[in-house]
């Protein structure tokens, strides 16, 4: 009962440790890590310590794992290693220590909290709560009963004290924090608030010389500059699924003349097809590879299973006709889509067989033996540039990744890994062309554009706009005036389709222009009125007149309501972070002063991060290096199922 009781909480419980980690000082009262699990943890050995205070290393370990788990994707787990670089383990190491400067300021108040207090903070715990927060008294004597003579209960409530005499403490330091609630009142009415509008855009013309757009073209010609072309040498790793039981019994059984559309029905995972039923289909010029398959087959071929976005498809050609005016064949088919995909130890186990492969390979500075152990075909994939939209020897689905990995020079002499969607190449660059610079006709239209947009930063135009905007306000009563009082400037009035509210966006309309900065300007105005200059995303001046405005209705004001309490609770959470950086900030200067010792263990730190494993390539350099994916299973043993 009790795992399921965590089972049920389990996302909950991780989202919230993991904002504690993002958030600094945002207290956590939830059942202690030690005791949230049975699976076994690292010894809390100190990575630090602060005064009398440790940092311990199961902690630091736990933190690490969450940020793992919050960073990372369905189709890439992140590294130990890529946090270190992006120096987020030196944020988690840091704010750690800030907790441990902030207890020791707490510690000084010997605040006590009666046992009662303590019991009852205890039952607040999520799987103790029913889905409409009372307290569930079932789980809660059930949890008792089970854990009777299992844990310290005087350890449970100490740590209880310490997290409740922090909470107090941090609630007195933010007690400061404030608002103005006007502010969000006025958001809130103008997300509930629709208008409709006329615009124009301020752009006076900028003339272009050739001498100058020459002499800018020589100033900035690397810039356009063709990509260097490539031809490479790879082998890969395949990440493709292997073909499921089903796709395979339900290929045979079409082969074998059963209905297509009763197996499809009955195997496919693609419901929402009657059958299978895909109607009449056109060849597209771009076709991905099974679909290419699709149109190869003849009326009552079926294709062997293949492979494509993270599904195994069999197909049926059941008709074909000429379109009459294209004369295209059109083909009408089913399908079957089975999905499929490798299991995270299985993709992990082929990442660390291409690092092995990469590493052979740059020690032997050829792929040639290595291919041959691993009894691996050497593909030639080239040439081809960054902005090839085909590349030989490659789908379109890796295309990208491999493709970005060599816009540099500087790994050209080794072999990358390159992980695709598809495959894992290990791949290098056996032959770079440096691109040539074209002529300036070549690049004239792209050329014309950023000496544009050069020109419009100027403060010669800048001026200019502002000239014009003022004599716009001076003179025009409508926003219908201003191609009148600048012919030469060529102003075109445009209207927004429909009405729109300041949480919305205008891109659909053409207008860049940050919708709140729309309803500023028009803020107590009334129809017909004009306003502006406001500038958009690309600095571009418009000036806009109000057509209509819709007041919320009655049926808006709930959400209205529930909208201005998340705002408000938004805004004091930004205003109680900006203190506590502050305070963490004097803390740290405190400490330096004071003389308060904060020691840092590096070396532990070192091999929780795997960056020690230098040290061990020094004693024996044929040592393969252990990953950081290593350190991320035994973190994972961290977190129960």
């Amino acid at each position: 009962m009790i795992q399921d009781l965590m089972r049920k909480h389990r996302r909950a419980i991780l989202l919230f440790v993991v904002l504690v980690i993002a958030v600094p000082f945002v207290l956590f009262f939830d059942m202690p890590g030690k005791y949230r699990s049975a699976t076994p943890e690292f010894a809390d050995n100190p990575i630090a310590t602060v005064g009398n205070l440790p940092v311990k290393e199961s902690e630091f370990r736990r933190n690490l794992n969450m940020l793992i788990q919050q960073r990372s994707t369905p189709d890439k787990t992140v590294t130990i290693e890529e946090l270190e670089q992006s120096g987020e383990t030196d944020k988690i190491l840091q704010q750690m220590i800030d907790s441990n400067l902030i207890a020791l300021e707490e510690q000084k108040r010997n605040f006590k909290v009666e046992r009662s207090l303590l019991i009852e903070q205890m039952q607040k715990w999520p799987q103790f709560r029913t889905e409409d927060g009372k307290l569930d008294r079932e789980a809660w004597n059930a949890w008792v009963e089970a854990n009777e003579g299992k844990i310290n209960w005087n350890e449970i409530y100490s740590d209880l004290q310490k997290s409740i005499s922090r909470q107090v403490f941090i609630n007195t330091l933010l007690a400061p924090a404030r608002f103005d609630p006007t502010t969000i009142d006025k958001k809130v009415m103008n997300n509930f608030t629709r208008i409709r509008i006329k615009y124009a855009k301020i752009s006076p013309p900028i003339e272009i010389k050739e001498e100058e757009l020459s002499k800018y073209f020589e100033e900035n010609k690397e810039t356009y500059r063709e990509s260097d072309t490539l031809l490479t040498e790879a082998v890969k790793v395949s990440l493709i699924p292997p073909v499921p039981d089903r796709a395979t019994e339900a290929y045979n059984k079409a082969k074998q003349g059963e209905d297509f559309a009763e197996l499809a029905n009955t195997y496919s995972d693609q419901k929402s097809q009657q059958g299978g039923d895909m109607g009449w289909q056109t060849q597209r010029e771009t076709e991905p590879p099974h679909r290419q398959v699709l149109f190869s087959l003849k009326v009552g071929e079926i294709n062997e299973p293949i492979y494509a976005f993270g599904a195994y498809y069999i197909f049926k050609v059941e008709e074909e006709r000429t379109h009459a005016e294209t004369g295209a064949r059109e083909i009408r088919a089913r399908q079957i889509m089975i999905r499929a995909s490798i299991d995270e130890e299985e993709k992990k186990n082929r990442e660390e067989q291409a690092k092995e492969i990469a590493q052979k390979a740059n020690e032997d500075k050829t792929l040639e033996k290595v291919a041959q152990e691993k009894n691996l075909e050497i593909v030639k994939i080239g040439p081809f540039n960054r902005e090839s939209k085909n590349i030989e020897g490659l789908n379109q689905f890796d295309m990208y990744q491999y493709r970005s990995a060599f816009i540099t020079p500087d790994k050209d002499s080794e072999y990358q890994v390159i992980t695709g969607r598809d495959n894992i190449f290990v791949a290098k660059v056996l032959e770079r062309i440096k691109g040539e610079i074209p002529p300036i006709d070549k690049v004239r239209e792209r050329l014309e554009k950023d000496y544009t947009n050069m020109m419009r930063l100027k403060d010669d135009y800048k001026k200019k706009v502002e000239e014009i905007s003022n004599k716009i306000k001076a003179e025009a009563k409508s926003i219908d005036d201003l191609p009148k009082i600048f012919p030469d400037l060529n102003i075109e009035i445009k209207e927004t389709a429909k009405p729109f509210t300041a949480k919305d966006y205008l891109f659909q309309e053409g207008l860049m222009v940050p919708p709140e900065k729309i309803f500023t300007e028009l803020e107590g105005q009334d129809i017909g009125a004009l306003a502006g200059p406001i500038k958009d995303f690309n600095n571009e001046h418009y000036f806009v007149q109000l057509l209509e405005k819709t007041l919320p209705t009655d049926a808006d004001k709930e959400k209205m309501d529930e909208d201005k309490k998340q705002m408000r609770e938004m805004e004091l959470r930004m205003a109680q972070n900006e203190i506590l950086e502050d305070y963490r900030l004097y803390l740290r200067e405190k400490a330096m002063k004071s003389g308060v010792p904060i020691k840092v263990n590096q070396q532990m730190i070192a091999s929780i991060l795997g960056k020690d494993k230098e040290k061990e390539e020094s004693k024996d350099e044929q040592k393969k290096p252990a990953h950081p994916a290593n350190d991320l299973q035994k973190l994972n043993t961290l977190i129960g199922d």
